[in-house]
């Protein structure tokens, strides 16, 4: 079964490691086909198994290497995709100690996989992992700036192209969007789509963070639920990966679909069918999100904040546009287009 699902992912290499003190399971997935070393963030999860903890980690490292393909050779510092999952609950099974121990996990792999913030994982989580291995970005001392705020940006520059492509303009003044998901992403997604005079509804399981983003920006807050079935311009998923599933496409009540979730697709060219009958445009998750890659990569690389957000526009840009005159949807397009340059290296 884990060789089936690395085979469907364009994953090659697998880590597991047991940490005894802190009873979690780390898990790191790398692509070192495409480049023979992989970055990504790591996200700490109360899995219900190991095998979803695993087969998360394998999907989100393809979503990565397709991440680092659409960012492109002269720009992804040789990077292939990757990504780290620590299997456990974040609200009990978090320390000090286990950071180090999932640090000398990282040096293990000896430069091979380059990690950050994820799910669950924030600066100081970070300062404990640096303690152990050297491969770690977005450090407070280092950082060029916040993943999430740079992956929110990514997804405006997506909007707005997507915008003038199909209405003529880039405006999102007065188009209502719906962000399901206020976490790092989707908070300063809502405060960015406010500047711009959008109307925002919002979504998110946790209170706190809707309440924070309803006072400041004063937007509509409905449940989770309701979220699929608000009539919107653009339904930006920002959480977690395939809740685009049958059911929920169904219930859109929208024209474009652009957001930061990684793997929002539940059933991959299927769901984007569904779509397509029912006269919905889908971006793909994975030219959409780059933000927090470039940012980390221009990092490591020695690059400044202002070049990294210069090269989150230029790049989105480019994609979208060459993927819209494709003749085909742009998720196809897309599929096609990083299959072909994988090929290349």
């Amino acid at each position: 079964m884990i060789i089936d699902w690395l085979k469907q992912n364009n994953c090659n290499e697998l880590h597991i490691q047991y940490d005894a003190g802190s009873c979690c399971t780390f898990v790191i997935a790398l692509n070192t086909i495409y480049h023979n070393r992989g970055n990504g963030g790591t996200r700490m999860k109360s899995y219900s198994s190991a095998d979803e903890g695993i087969k998360d980690a394998i999907k989100l490292a393809n979503a990565m290497t397709k991440k680092c393909v659409v960012i492109g050779d002269e720009d992804n510092g040789g990077y292939s995709g990757a990504k780290g999952v620590i299997i456990g609950d974040p609200v009990i099974q978090k320390t000090r100690e286990m950071f180090r121990s999932y640090g000398r996990f990282v040096q293990s792999l000896n430069g091979r996989f380059q990690t950050g913030c994820d799910m669950n994982i924030y600066p100081d989580d970070l300062e404990y992992m640096a303690e152990q291995t050297q491969y770690v970005d977005g450090l407070s001392s280092t950082r060029l700036g916040d993943g999430g705020a740079a992956t929110a940006y990514g997804v405006i520059v997506a909007m707005k192209t997507i915008c003038q492509q199909k209405y003529g303009t880039n405006s999102l003044k007065d188009k209502i969007i719906a962000v399901q998901g206020v976490g790092s992403v989707g908070s300063d997604l809502v405060r960015r789509l406010f500047e711009e005079g959008a109307e925002v509804i919002v979504t998110d399981v946790n209170s706190d963070r809707l309440k924070y983003v309803m006072d400041k920006y004063n937007a509509r807050v409905v449940s989770p639920e309701e979220i699929y079935t608000v009539k919107c311009d653009i339904f930006s998923p920002n959480a977690c990966g395939d809740v685009l599933t049958a059911e929920n496409i169904g219930k859109l009540n929208c024209y474009l679909v652009i957001g930061a979730a990684n793997n929002p697709l539940a059933n991959g060219l299927q769901s984007i069918k569904q779509m397509q009958e029912r006269g919905i445009v889908f971006a793909p998750d994975y030219v959409v999100n780059i933000g927090a890659q470039v940012l980390a990569i221009c990092e490591v690389i020695g690059k400044s904040f202002d070049y990294a957000n210069n090269k989150i526009q230029e790049i989105i840009q480019k994609r979208l546009r060459q993927i819209s005159l494709e003749g085909e949807t742009m998720y196809e397009a897309a599929e096609r287009i990083v299959h072909q340059e994988m090929l290349r290296t």
